[in-house]
């Protein structure tokens, strides 16, 4: 669906801008204030997976990476390597798994 685009004066949005906010969703609204001109336009709702909130995880391209990973991982591509020196770091590590 192409949105139109409504140009107003700044004053005419600021007599009423709850009209044009609720108008932006189906429209893009131009707000006209001297030579600038601002936009208005709804961005589409963004899920966030982060049961804490963390809006790192409200960035599609972060889940996309992770998800990206994971596959690789369950795939056998790129493994854990990890590096341990010592009989007490390897016994550190085992006994944190």
């Amino acid at each position: 669906m192409i949105k139109t685009m409504i140009t107003i004066s700044s004053r005419v949005f600021s007599a009423n801008p709850i009209h044009y906010l609720n108008l932006a969703v189906r429209e893009s609204i131009a707000i006209k204030r001297g030579k600038k001109i601002f936009t208005i336009t709804q961005e589409p709702q963004i899920e966030n997976i982060s049961p804490s909130g963390d809006p790192y995880w409200a960035d599609p391209r972060n889940v996309a990476e992770l998800e990206k990973r994971l596959k690789e991982r369950r795939e056998g591509k790129n493994p854990i390597v990890v590096t341990l020196q010592g009989s007490e770091a390897i016994e550190n590590y085992i006994n944190s798994l």
